[in-house]
């Protein structure tokens, strides 16, 4: 059984954390700023996806199962409330992490996505500018 997202949570913002495990995690990155968040890389164990919002489906979800969907509060194109619609269309249940610099108020931004996401399971992952 994979960790509980508690400690993919902490890995993010502490990757220096050499003890935790992710052996089992499958992980959907959903558009990566430029490139995937620095605690992820060269994670082992761990099954992870990269995925453009536009290719996300049922099809993918399906055949990637992901045990939590991560992604930036902010991109280029979209942003976090973009991706909670399209996961809410396609039918996905899971955990949905938006990672962000420090924010001033989270509780605004998550209030926002709640509109959407409803009771499912949401958070900012705020990880500071060295980690990300």
């Amino acid at each position: 059984m994979p960790p509980p997202v508690d400690e993919f949570e902490r890995r993010l913002k502490q990757p220096e954390v050499a003890s935790l495990s992710l052996a089992g995690r499958r992980i959907l990155v959903v558009d990566p700023s430029q490139a995937l968040p620095r605690a992820l890389r060269g994670v082992t164990g761990a099954s992870i996806t990269i995925a453009r919002i536009n290719m996300l489906d049922a099809e993918l979800l399906a055949r990637v199962a992901p045990d939590v969907v991560l992604a930036p509060l902010f991109s280029p194109d979209h942003d976090i409330l973009d991706l909670a619609r399209r996961l809410d269309r396609i039918g996905y249940q899971g955990p949905l992490r938006a990672y962000s610099a420090p924010l001033p108020n989270t509780a605004i931004v998550c209030a926002e996505v709640r509109q959407i996401w409803g009771a499912r399971d949401f958070a900012i992952l705020e990880v500071p500018a060295s980690v990300n």
